[in-house]
């Protein structure tokens, strides 16, 4: 049985127009600093919000099992 990762009852859902997966849904890498996936605003903030890498399925797949794969209980 395949889990549903998309939580369509979020008062913010949609954030993005092509999600696929809400697993995380704040970047736990925010903020990448990468250019090509945001910028810095005037104020100084990094502006993330047309990037939807973390949403794509293939993405959260890699994280989880990265996560899976070195997690160490201390």
């Amino acid at each position: 049985m395949e889990i549903k990762r998309i939580n369509t009852t979020c008062k913010f859902y949609p954030c993005h127009k092509t999600i696929e997966d809400c697993s995380f849904c704040y970047c736990p890498f925010y903020p990448c600093e990468n250019l090509k996936r945001g910028k810095y605003l005037e104020n100084g903030y990094w502006d993330c919000s047309k990037c939807t890498w973390i949403h794509k399925k293939s993405t959260v797949d890699k994280i989880c099992k990265f996560l899976k794969e070195n997690w160490k209980d201390e």
